[in-house]
Protein backbone atom coordinates (compact mmCIF):
# COMPACT_ATOMS: atom_id res chain seq x y z
CA UNK A 1 0.00 0.00 0.00
CA UNK A 2 2.88 2.13 0.69
CA UNK A 3 4.56 1.62 -2.69
CA UNK A 4 0.92 2.26 -4.54
CA UNK A 5 0.69 5.61 -2.53
CA UNK A 6 4.37 6.54 -3.57
CA UNK A 7 3.21 5.58 -7.39
CA UNK A 8 0.16 7.77 -7.18
CA UNK A 9 2.50 10.86 -5.55
CA UNK A 10 5.19 10.26 -8.23
CA UNK A 11 2.60 9.88 -11.22
CA UNK A 12 1.00 12.96 -9.93
CA UNK A 13 4.12 15.28 -9.64
CA UNK A 14 4.61 14.30 -13.12
CA UNK A 15 1.62 15.07 -14.51
CA UNK A 16 1.81 18.58 -12.80
CA UNK A 17 5.24 19.19 -13.67
CA UNK A 18 3.69 18.60 -17.78
CA UNK A 19 0.53 20.88 -16.89
CA UNK A 20 1.66 24.27 -15.71
CA UNK A 21 -2.46 24.12 -15.34
CA UNK A 22 -3.00 21.37 -13.04
CA UNK A 23 -2.09 22.85 -9.84
CA UNK A 24 -4.93 25.60 -10.57
CA UNK A 25 -7.48 22.92 -11.42
CA UNK A 26 -6.40 21.11 -8.90
CA UNK A 27 -6.89 23.52 -6.08
CA UNK A 28 -10.79 24.51 -7.99
CA UNK A 29 -11.68 20.86 -7.51
CA UNK A 30 -10.75 20.64 -4.06
CA UNK A 31 -12.09 23.91 -3.33
CA UNK A 32 -15.56 23.06 -4.90
CA UNK A 33 -15.39 19.60 -3.47
CA UNK A 34 -14.72 21.53 -0.04
CA UNK A 35 -17.65 23.39 -0.60
CA UNK A 36 -19.86 20.52 -1.78
CA UNK A 37 -19.58 18.88 1.22
CA UNK A 38 -19.95 21.88 4.00
CA UNK A 39 -23.14 22.93 1.93
CA UNK A 40 -24.20 18.86 2.01
CA UNK A 41 -23.96 19.31 5.62
CA UNK A 42 -26.19 22.69 5.52
CA UNK A 43 -28.39 21.04 3.28
CA UNK A 44 -28.89 17.90 5.30
CA UNK A 45 -29.10 19.52 9.02
CA UNK A 46 -31.67 22.75 8.22
CA UNK A 47 -31.02 24.50 11.39
CA UNK A 48 -27.24 24.74 10.90
CA UNK A 49 -27.69 25.81 6.98
CA UNK A 50 -30.24 28.70 8.00
CA UNK A 51 -27.70 29.86 10.93
CA UNK A 52 -24.57 29.60 8.86
CA UNK A 53 -26.49 31.28 5.58
CA UNK A 54 -27.95 33.98 7.58
CA UNK A 55 -24.77 35.35 9.27
CA UNK A 56 -22.78 35.19 6.90
CA UNK A 57 -24.68 36.74 4.29
CA UNK A 58 -25.69 39.29 6.57
CA UNK A 59 -25.58 38.97 10.01
CA UNK A 60 -21.88 39.53 10.35
CA UNK A 61 -21.13 41.67 7.41
CA UNK A 62 -23.72 44.10 9.11
CA UNK A 63 -22.22 44.43 11.99
CA UNK A 64 -18.58 44.98 10.63
CA UNK A 65 -19.41 47.72 8.38
CA UNK A 66 -21.27 49.45 11.12
CA UNK A 67 -18.67 49.14 13.51
CA UNK A 68 -15.72 50.58 11.12
CA UNK A 69 -18.15 53.21 9.20
CA UNK A 70 -20.81 54.35 12.31
CA UNK A 71 -18.96 53.50 15.49
CA UNK A 72 -19.51 50.48 18.81
CA UNK A 73 -23.09 51.90 19.44
CA UNK A 74 -24.33 51.44 15.87
CA UNK A 75 -22.47 47.87 15.36
CA UNK A 76 -23.28 46.44 18.33
CA UNK A 77 -27.15 47.31 18.02
CA UNK A 78 -26.68 45.69 14.36
CA UNK A 79 -25.28 42.42 15.75
CA UNK A 80 -28.56 42.52 18.64
CA UNK A 81 -31.42 43.80 15.63
CA UNK A 82 -29.90 40.92 13.34
CA UNK A 83 -28.72 37.91 15.37
CA UNK A 84 -32.00 38.74 17.19
CA UNK A 85 -33.95 38.32 14.14
CA UNK A 86 -32.51 34.74 13.26
CA UNK A 87 -33.25 33.44 16.53
CA UNK A 88 -36.66 34.98 16.24
CA UNK A 89 -38.03 34.19 12.80
CA UNK A 90 -36.31 30.66 11.95
CA UNK A 91 -34.81 29.13 15.33
CA UNK A 92 -37.31 29.52 17.92
CA UNK A 93 -40.76 29.56 16.51
CA UNK A 94 -40.54 25.08 15.97
CA UNK A 95 -39.77 25.16 19.55
CA UNK A 96 -42.64 27.41 20.52
CA UNK A 97 -44.84 25.35 18.62
CA UNK A 98 -43.91 22.08 20.35
CA UNK A 99 -44.31 23.72 23.93
CA UNK A 100 -47.83 24.84 22.51
CA UNK A 101 -48.35 21.16 21.31
CA UNK A 102 -47.41 19.36 24.21
CA UNK A 103 -49.89 21.99 26.41
CA UNK A 104 -53.10 20.91 23.76
CA UNK A 105 -52.18 17.57 22.74
CA UNK A 106 -54.31 15.93 25.86
CA UNK A 107 -57.16 18.32 26.02
CA UNK A 108 -57.46 17.66 22.18
CA UNK A 109 -56.60 13.69 21.74
CA UNK A 110 -57.26 12.60 25.62
CA UNK A 111 -61.34 12.55 24.95
CA UNK A 112 -61.11 9.41 23.10
CA UNK A 113 -57.47 9.09 22.31
CA UNK A 114 -55.62 8.91 25.78
CA UNK A 115 -53.16 6.91 24.53
CA UNK A 116 -51.89 8.83 21.47
CA UNK A 117 -49.16 11.54 21.61
CA UNK A 118 -48.79 13.78 18.67
CA UNK A 119 -46.93 16.69 20.92
CA UNK A 120 -44.13 15.49 18.54
CA UNK A 121 -45.78 15.08 15.19
CA UNK A 122 -44.90 17.16 12.63
CA UNK A 123 -47.23 15.87 9.84
CA UNK A 124 -50.25 18.73 8.34
CA UNK A 125 -53.54 18.40 7.64
CA UNK A 126 -52.99 17.55 3.89
CA UNK A 127 -50.52 14.60 4.97
CA UNK A 128 -52.77 13.41 8.07
CA UNK A 129 -55.37 13.05 5.84
CA UNK A 130 -53.99 11.37 3.35
CA UNK A 131 -52.38 8.64 5.17
CA UNK A 132 -55.34 7.81 6.86
CA UNK A 133 -57.17 7.46 3.95
CA UNK A 134 -54.46 5.30 2.31
CA UNK A 135 -54.46 2.68 5.67
CA UNK A 136 -58.07 2.90 5.08
CA UNK A 137 -57.56 1.34 1.83
CA UNK A 138 -54.80 -1.02 2.67
CA UNK A 139 -57.27 -2.39 5.21
CA UNK A 140 -59.76 -2.89 2.99
CA UNK A 141 -57.55 -4.54 0.33
CA UNK A 142 -56.27 -7.42 2.25
CA UNK A 143 -58.26 -10.06 3.79
CA UNK A 144 -60.22 -9.66 6.64
CA UNK A 145 -58.24 -11.17 9.61
CA UNK A 146 -54.65 -10.25 7.75
CA UNK A 147 -51.88 -9.98 10.22
CA UNK A 148 -51.16 -5.60 11.23
CA UNK A 149 -47.59 -5.41 9.34
CA UNK A 150 -49.42 -7.20 5.98
CA UNK A 151 -51.64 -3.96 6.63
CA UNK A 152 -48.84 -1.89 7.26
CA UNK A 153 -47.19 -2.75 4.38
CA UNK A 154 -49.60 -2.76 1.67
CA UNK A 155 -50.07 1.01 3.19
CA UNK A 156 -46.00 1.95 2.65
CA UNK A 157 -46.69 -0.04 -1.11
CA UNK A 158 -49.28 2.28 -2.22
CA UNK A 159 -48.46 5.48 -0.61
CA UNK A 160 -44.96 5.05 -2.40
CA UNK A 161 -46.15 3.17 -4.94
CA UNK A 162 -49.05 5.96 -6.21
CA UNK A 163 -46.29 8.71 -6.00
CA UNK A 164 -45.07 10.79 -8.49
CA UNK A 165 -41.78 13.19 -8.52
CA UNK A 166 -40.34 15.60 -10.57
CA UNK A 167 -37.37 15.49 -12.63
CA UNK A 168 -36.36 18.09 -14.76
CA UNK A 169 -38.91 18.23 -17.39
CA UNK A 170 -41.34 15.38 -16.61
CA UNK A 171 -42.81 13.52 -13.90
CA UNK A 172 -41.50 10.24 -12.31
CA UNK A 173 -43.72 7.43 -11.65
CA UNK A 174 -42.24 5.63 -8.26
CA UNK A 175 -43.96 2.60 -9.11
CA UNK A 176 -42.11 2.35 -12.68
CA UNK A 177 -38.64 3.80 -11.37
CA UNK A 178 -38.41 1.76 -8.37
CA UNK A 179 -39.40 -1.82 -9.93
CA UNK A 180 -41.38 -4.44 -7.91
CA UNK A 181 -38.91 -5.58 -5.92
CA UNK A 182 -37.15 -2.31 -4.65
CA UNK A 183 -40.60 -0.84 -3.78
CA UNK A 184 -41.26 -4.26 -1.62
CA UNK A 185 -37.50 -3.34 0.09
CA UNK A 186 -38.39 -0.30 0.77
CA UNK A 187 -42.26 -0.69 2.39
CA UNK A 188 -40.46 -3.52 4.13
CA UNK A 189 -37.67 -1.77 5.75
CA UNK A 190 -40.74 1.46 6.77
CA UNK A 191 -42.89 -1.68 7.75
CA UNK A 192 -39.92 -2.71 10.32
CA UNK A 193 -39.57 0.49 11.68
CA UNK A 194 -43.09 1.02 12.87
CA UNK A 195 -43.28 -1.97 14.42
CA UNK A 196 -40.08 -1.51 16.49
CA UNK A 197 -41.09 -0.30 19.61
CA UNK A 198 -37.28 0.34 20.89
CA UNK A 199 -38.16 3.73 20.34
CA UNK A 200 -34.44 4.59 19.41
CA UNK A 201 -34.72 7.96 17.92
CA UNK A 202 -31.55 7.59 16.45
CA UNK A 203 -32.33 4.35 14.30
CA UNK A 204 -34.91 5.40 13.23
CA UNK A 205 -33.12 8.62 11.33
CA UNK A 206 -30.79 6.61 9.84
CA UNK A 207 -33.36 4.42 8.33
CA UNK A 208 -35.18 7.22 6.73
CA UNK A 209 -32.07 8.57 5.30
CA UNK A 210 -31.76 4.94 3.73
CA UNK A 211 -34.87 4.66 2.65
CA UNK A 212 -34.76 8.09 1.49
CA UNK A 213 -31.77 7.72 -0.66
CA UNK A 214 -32.85 3.98 -2.19
CA UNK A 215 -35.84 6.09 -3.47
CA UNK A 216 -34.20 9.06 -4.78
CA UNK A 217 -31.00 7.17 -6.22
CA UNK A 218 -34.04 5.53 -8.53
CA UNK A 219 -36.40 8.26 -9.48
CA UNK A 220 -34.06 11.59 -9.19
CA UNK A 221 -36.89 13.37 -7.23
CA UNK A 222 -37.63 14.41 -4.16
CA UNK A 223 -38.97 18.17 -3.56
CA UNK A 224 -41.80 18.49 -5.89
CA UNK A 225 -44.37 15.45 -5.24
CA UNK A 226 -47.97 14.78 -6.30
CA UNK A 227 -50.53 11.96 -6.18
CA UNK A 228 -51.94 14.04 -9.34
CA UNK A 229 -49.99 14.94 -12.05
CA UNK A 230 -52.83 17.15 -13.40
CA UNK A 231 -53.72 18.01 -10.02
CA UNK A 232 -51.94 20.55 -6.91
CA UNK A 233 -48.33 19.10 -5.77
CA UNK A 234 -48.14 17.56 -2.26
CA UNK A 235 -47.00 19.84 0.39
CA UNK A 236 -44.27 17.74 1.91
CA UNK A 237 -41.10 16.86 0.45
CA UNK A 238 -39.86 13.02 0.78
CA UNK A 239 -37.57 13.31 3.30
CA UNK A 240 -41.44 14.65 5.47
CA UNK A 241 -43.17 12.22 3.97
CA UNK A 242 -41.47 9.04 5.01
CA UNK A 243 -40.93 11.05 8.14
CA UNK A 244 -44.32 11.46 9.10
CA UNK A 245 -45.75 8.37 7.10
CA UNK A 246 -43.98 6.15 9.95
CA UNK A 247 -44.56 8.58 12.78
CA UNK A 248 -48.37 8.40 12.25
CA UNK A 249 -48.41 4.45 11.27
CA UNK A 250 -47.30 4.07 15.04
CA UNK A 251 -50.31 5.67 15.74
CA UNK A 252 -52.63 3.40 13.76
CA UNK A 253 -51.38 0.65 16.21
CA UNK A 254 -53.86 1.82 18.96
CA UNK A 255 -57.09 0.20 19.22
CA UNK A 256 -58.58 3.42 19.56
CA UNK A 257 -57.21 4.94 16.58
CA UNK A 258 -57.64 2.26 13.97
CA UNK A 259 -61.20 1.94 15.45
CA UNK A 260 -62.03 5.11 14.74
CA UNK A 261 -60.16 6.72 11.75
CA UNK A 262 -62.45 9.35 10.60
CA UNK A 263 -62.01 10.79 14.50
CA UNK A 264 -58.44 10.80 14.86
CA UNK A 265 -57.82 12.48 11.89
CA UNK A 266 -60.73 15.20 12.65
CA UNK A 267 -59.06 15.72 15.94
CA UNK A 268 -55.24 15.07 15.08
CA UNK A 269 -56.19 17.91 12.27
CA UNK A 270 -57.17 20.24 15.07
CA UNK A 271 -54.36 19.63 16.96
CA UNK A 272 -52.19 21.04 14.14
CA UNK A 273 -54.24 23.87 13.75
CA UNK A 274 -54.29 25.11 16.84
CA UNK A 275 -50.78 24.75 17.46
CA UNK A 276 -49.92 26.60 14.72
CA UNK A 277 -52.15 29.22 15.32
CA UNK A 278 -51.53 29.55 18.93
CA UNK A 279 -47.88 29.00 18.21
CA UNK A 280 -47.25 31.87 15.55
CA UNK A 281 -49.37 34.12 18.00
CA UNK A 282 -46.70 33.58 20.60
CA UNK A 283 -44.09 34.44 18.17
CA UNK A 284 -45.01 37.38 16.06
CA UNK A 285 -45.54 39.32 19.23
CA UNK A 286 -42.58 38.57 20.76
CA UNK A 287 -40.76 39.07 16.93
CA UNK A 288 -42.72 42.37 16.99
CA UNK A 289 -40.63 43.95 20.49
CA UNK A 290 -37.28 42.97 19.58
CA UNK A 291 -36.47 46.08 18.32
CA UNK A 292 -38.31 48.05 20.95
CA UNK A 293 -36.20 46.05 23.03
CA UNK A 294 -32.82 46.72 21.17
CA UNK A 295 -33.22 50.39 21.33
CA UNK A 296 -34.36 50.11 25.27
CA UNK A 297 -30.72 48.67 25.66
CA UNK A 298 -29.01 51.35 23.42
CA UNK A 299 -30.25 54.26 25.32
CA UNK A 300 -30.11 52.47 28.67
CA UNK A 301 -26.08 52.01 27.66
CA UNK A 302 -25.55 55.15 26.11
CA UNK A 303 -27.68 57.30 28.28
CA UNK A 304 -28.75 59.27 24.87
CA UNK A 305 -32.37 59.47 22.99
CA UNK A 306 -32.03 58.58 19.06
CA UNK A 307 -30.87 56.07 16.65
CA UNK A 308 -27.04 55.08 16.99
CA UNK A 309 -26.70 55.50 12.92
CA UNK A 310 -25.24 58.62 13.23
CA UNK A 311 -21.32 58.75 13.83
CA UNK A 312 -21.72 61.50 16.68
CA UNK A 313 -24.43 59.87 18.71
CA UNK A 314 -22.43 59.07 21.70
CA UNK A 315 -22.36 62.82 22.28
CA UNK A 316 -25.94 63.46 22.71
CA UNK A 317 -26.71 66.28 19.50
CA UNK A 318 -27.75 64.10 16.86
CA UNK A 319 -31.70 63.69 18.44
CA UNK A 320 -34.18 66.70 17.95
CA UNK A 321 -37.28 66.55 19.54
CA UNK A 322 -40.14 67.03 16.85
CA UNK A 323 -43.25 69.04 17.10
CA UNK A 324 -46.98 67.88 16.87
CA UNK A 325 -47.21 68.88 12.83
CA UNK A 326 -43.42 66.57 12.32
CA UNK A 327 -44.84 63.86 14.47
CA UNK A 328 -48.19 63.75 12.45
CA UNK A 329 -45.93 63.54 9.03
CA UNK A 330 -43.57 61.19 10.68
CA UNK A 331 -46.17 59.19 11.53
CA UNK A 332 -47.96 58.81 8.01
CA UNK A 333 -43.97 57.91 6.76
CA UNK A 334 -44.48 55.06 8.71
CA UNK A 335 -47.81 53.60 7.78
CA UNK A 336 -46.60 54.14 3.97
CA UNK A 337 -43.60 52.18 4.64
CA UNK A 338 -45.06 48.88 6.69
CA UNK A 339 -48.25 49.15 3.90
CA UNK A 340 -45.06 49.00 1.48
CA UNK A 341 -43.87 46.06 3.57
CA UNK A 342 -47.32 44.58 3.44
CA UNK A 343 -47.67 44.67 0.25
CA UNK A 344 -44.61 43.26 -0.67
CA UNK A 345 -45.16 40.08 1.16
CA UNK A 346 -48.19 39.21 -0.08
CA UNK A 347 -47.28 39.60 -3.42
CA UNK A 348 -44.21 37.37 -2.56
CA UNK A 349 -46.26 34.72 -2.44
CA UNK A 350 -47.97 34.39 -5.08
CA UNK A 351 -50.86 33.21 -3.36
CA UNK A 352 -54.19 33.98 -1.49
CA UNK A 353 -53.59 33.40 2.58
CA UNK A 354 -55.14 29.65 3.80
CA UNK A 355 -55.04 28.13 7.05
CA UNK A 356 -52.68 25.36 5.43
CA UNK A 357 -50.38 27.97 5.02
CA UNK A 358 -49.92 28.36 9.06
CA UNK A 359 -49.55 25.22 9.41
CA UNK A 360 -46.09 23.96 10.79
CA UNK A 361 -44.56 20.54 9.23
CA UNK A 362 -41.24 20.67 10.51
CA UNK A 363 -38.84 21.76 13.38
CA UNK A 364 -38.19 25.23 10.94
CA UNK A 365 -40.91 27.39 9.83
CA UNK A 366 -42.30 27.07 6.16
CA UNK A 367 -41.04 29.52 3.96
CA UNK A 368 -44.77 31.43 4.25
CA UNK A 369 -44.51 31.17 7.91
CA UNK A 370 -41.26 32.77 7.40
CA UNK A 371 -42.54 35.64 5.47
CA UNK A 372 -45.05 36.67 8.20
CA UNK A 373 -43.25 36.61 10.68
CA UNK A 374 -40.49 38.25 8.79
CA UNK A 375 -43.33 40.89 7.58
CA UNK A 376 -44.36 41.70 11.42
CA UNK A 377 -40.74 41.90 12.62
CA UNK A 378 -39.70 44.49 9.61
CA UNK A 379 -42.98 46.74 9.79
CA UNK A 380 -42.28 47.03 13.66
CA UNK A 381 -38.93 48.09 13.05
CA UNK A 382 -40.63 50.73 10.96
CA UNK A 383 -42.53 52.12 13.26
CA UNK A 384 -39.77 51.83 16.38
CA UNK A 385 -37.76 54.38 14.35
CA UNK A 386 -37.38 57.57 15.69
CA UNK A 387 -36.46 59.74 13.00
CA UNK A 388 -36.77 60.35 9.24
CA UNK A 389 -32.96 58.90 8.35
CA UNK A 390 -33.81 55.97 10.92
CA UNK A 391 -37.34 55.19 8.66
CA UNK A 392 -35.65 55.33 5.31
CA UNK A 393 -32.98 52.92 6.47
CA UNK A 394 -34.98 50.72 7.76
CA UNK A 395 -37.43 50.32 4.99
CA UNK A 396 -34.93 49.90 2.34
CA UNK A 397 -33.09 47.56 4.27
CA UNK A 398 -35.33 45.33 5.60
CA UNK A 399 -37.34 45.67 1.80
CA UNK A 400 -34.37 44.89 0.27
CA UNK A 401 -33.44 41.98 2.54
CA UNK A 402 -37.12 40.60 2.45
CA UNK A 403 -36.79 40.68 -1.30
CA UNK A 404 -33.23 38.80 -1.24
CA UNK A 405 -33.86 36.06 1.32
CA UNK A 406 -37.84 35.57 -0.01
CA UNK A 407 -36.91 35.62 -4.05
CA UNK A 408 -34.08 37.11 -5.12
CA UNK A 409 -31.34 34.78 -3.76
CA UNK A 410 -33.69 32.06 -5.30
CA UNK A 411 -33.59 33.77 -8.84
CA UNK A 412 -29.33 34.01 -8.49
CA UNK A 413 -29.22 29.96 -7.84
CA UNK A 414 -31.62 29.48 -10.63
CA UNK A 415 -29.75 31.85 -13.17
CA UNK A 416 -26.44 30.54 -12.16
CA UNK A 417 -28.26 26.71 -12.84
CA UNK A 418 -29.49 28.10 -16.05
CA UNK A 419 -26.23 29.01 -17.42
CA UNK A 420 -24.72 25.88 -16.38
CA UNK A 421 -27.28 23.74 -18.53
CA UNK A 422 -26.72 25.64 -21.76
CA UNK A 423 -22.80 25.43 -21.14
CA UNK A 424 -22.79 21.81 -20.19
CA UNK A 425 -26.40 20.53 -21.55
CA UNK A 426 -25.35 16.92 -19.60
CA UNK A 427 -25.59 18.82 -16.23
CA UNK A 428 -29.82 18.59 -14.99
CA UNK A 429 -29.90 21.09 -12.32
CA UNK A 430 -33.12 22.36 -12.78
CA UNK A 431 -37.07 20.95 -12.05
CA UNK A 432 -39.46 22.76 -14.22
CA UNK A 433 -43.11 22.44 -13.38
CA UNK A 434 -44.68 24.96 -16.47
CA UNK A 435 -46.10 24.22 -19.43
CA UNK A 436 -44.35 26.63 -21.41
CA UNK A 437 -42.13 25.54 -24.51
CA UNK A 438 -38.94 27.67 -26.48
CA UNK A 439 -41.69 28.64 -28.71
CA UNK A 440 -44.27 30.40 -26.08
CA UNK A 441 -43.53 34.14 -25.62
CA UNK A 442 -40.66 35.94 -23.67
CA UNK A 443 -43.11 37.07 -21.16
CA UNK A 444 -45.00 33.10 -20.69
CA UNK A 445 -41.69 31.53 -20.62
CA UNK A 446 -40.14 34.32 -17.86
CA UNK A 447 -43.67 33.78 -15.94
CA UNK A 448 -42.74 29.66 -15.95
CA UNK A 449 -39.11 30.79 -14.75
CA UNK A 450 -39.88 32.70 -11.94
CA UNK A 451 -42.66 30.55 -10.40
CA UNK A 452 -42.41 27.00 -11.85
CA UNK A 453 -38.59 26.72 -11.65
CA UNK A 454 -36.61 24.99 -9.38
CA UNK A 455 -33.09 24.30 -8.31
CA UNK A 456 -32.83 20.72 -7.46
CA UNK A 457 -31.80 19.39 -4.22
CA UNK A 458 -28.10 17.67 -3.91
CA UNK A 459 -30.19 14.45 -3.19
CA UNK A 460 -31.65 15.20 -6.52
CA UNK A 461 -28.75 15.71 -8.80
CA UNK A 462 -26.20 12.80 -9.92
CA UNK A 463 -22.74 12.72 -8.32
CA UNK A 464 -21.10 13.96 -11.02
CA UNK A 465 -23.48 16.79 -11.13
CA UNK A 466 -22.84 18.03 -7.01
CA UNK A 467 -20.25 20.47 -7.93
CA UNK A 468 -22.51 21.99 -10.20
CA UNK A 469 -25.19 22.06 -7.42
CA UNK A 470 -22.67 23.42 -5.21
CA UNK A 471 -22.04 26.93 -7.72
CA UNK A 472 -25.89 27.44 -7.43
CA UNK A 473 -25.74 27.80 -3.94
CA UNK A 474 -22.65 29.77 -4.04
CA UNK A 475 -24.05 32.03 -6.23
CA UNK A 476 -27.17 32.31 -4.39
CA UNK A 477 -24.65 33.29 -1.14
CA UNK A 478 -22.62 35.14 -2.75
CA UNK A 479 -25.09 37.62 -4.44
CA UNK A 480 -26.56 38.17 -0.61
CA UNK A 481 -23.75 38.57 0.79
CA UNK A 482 -22.62 41.54 -1.73
CA UNK A 483 -26.08 42.71 -2.23
CA UNK A 484 -27.62 42.84 1.90
CA UNK A 485 -24.40 42.45 3.58
CA UNK A 486 -22.21 45.08 1.81
CA UNK A 487 -23.87 46.79 -0.83
CA UNK A 488 -26.99 48.06 1.10
CA UNK A 489 -25.52 49.08 4.08
CA UNK A 490 -22.83 50.98 2.36
CA UNK A 491 -25.97 52.58 0.16
CA UNK A 492 -27.85 53.53 3.82
CA UNK A 493 -24.84 55.36 4.82
CA UNK A 494 -23.86 57.18 2.11
CA UNK A 495 -27.24 58.54 2.01
CA UNK A 496 -27.67 58.70 5.53
CA UNK A 497 -24.25 60.96 6.40
CA UNK A 498 -25.28 62.85 3.07
CA UNK A 499 -28.24 64.47 4.84
CA UNK A 500 -27.29 64.93 8.00
CA UNK A 501 -24.69 67.05 6.06
CA UNK A 502 -27.13 68.89 3.90
CA UNK A 503 -29.09 69.45 7.23
CA UNK A 504 -26.21 71.02 8.98
CA UNK A 505 -25.76 73.16 6.32
CA UNK A 506 -28.96 74.16 5.78
CA UNK A 507 -28.68 75.02 10.02
CA UNK A 508 -25.56 77.17 9.39
CA UNK A 509 -27.20 79.30 6.72
CA UNK A 510 -30.12 79.41 8.89
CA UNK A 511 -27.37 80.60 11.97
CA UNK A 512 -25.95 83.14 9.07
CA UNK A 513 -29.04 84.26 7.98
CA UNK A 514 -30.29 85.10 11.77
CA UNK A 515 -26.72 86.46 12.66
CA UNK A 516 -27.14 88.88 9.41
CA UNK A 517 -30.45 90.06 10.22
CA UNK A 518 -29.67 91.00 13.81
CA UNK A 519 -26.86 93.04 12.53
CA UNK A 520 -28.50 94.65 10.19
CA UNK A 521 -31.25 95.51 12.75
CA UNK A 522 -28.27 96.86 14.77
CA UNK A 523 -27.22 99.01 12.11
CA UNK A 524 -30.60 101.00 11.13
CA UNK A 525 -31.35 101.16 14.35
CA UNK A 526 -28.19 103.62 14.84
CA UNK A 527 -28.44 104.75 11.29
CA UNK A 528 -32.19 105.14 10.86
CA UNK A 529 -34.24 106.11 13.66
CA UNK A 530 -36.16 108.40 15.16
CA UNK A 531 -37.57 109.91 18.21
CA UNK A 532 -41.29 109.26 18.87
CA UNK A 533 -43.62 111.57 20.98
CA UNK A 534 -43.34 109.28 24.01
CA UNK A 535 -39.51 109.41 23.77
CA UNK A 536 -39.56 105.71 22.38
CA UNK A 537 -36.46 105.28 19.48
CA UNK A 538 -38.37 103.24 17.00
CA UNK A 539 -37.32 101.71 13.20
CA UNK A 540 -39.44 100.58 10.41
CA UNK A 541 -39.03 96.73 10.23
CA UNK A 542 -38.87 96.56 6.33
CA UNK A 543 -36.26 99.32 6.15
CA UNK A 544 -34.57 96.90 8.57
CA UNK A 545 -34.92 93.80 6.38
CA UNK A 546 -34.75 95.25 2.80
Amino acid sequence: MKTQAIQKFNTKAKYVNNNKDAGEQNFKGSFLNLATKGLQMCDKYPMIGVAVTDSVATDVPRTIFDLVKTGVPAAMETARREFSGLIVNCLAPSFVVLGVAKLLNKPIMGKNFKGVNLSSSWANGESIEKFVETYKNSIASVPEGASQDKIIKNYFTSLLGELNGRDGDKWVEFSSALGKDKLSEVSDILTNAVLDNSKDKKTLKNTLAKVSSMITDSTHASEILTYDTTGKNFGSDLSELLRDSVDIARKFKDDAVRGNLDAFKKQATKLVNYKSILGLGIILPVAMSVQSINRAITRHKYKQKGAPIYKDFEKGDTYKEMNAQEKSKFFTQKLLSAGSMVSLALLSMMKRPSLQMFQFKGMFPTVDQCRWIATGTFVSRMFASEDPNELRESTVRDMASFSGLYFLGDYAAKSAASIIEKVKPDVKLLNRTGNSTPDSSFLKRAGDWIKNTYVKSFDEVLPKDKNMRSICELASLGFSIISLGILLPAYNRRVTEKKVMQAKQKEAEAKNAKSSSESRLIIELRTNKSLGKDGVYRVVAQDCFK
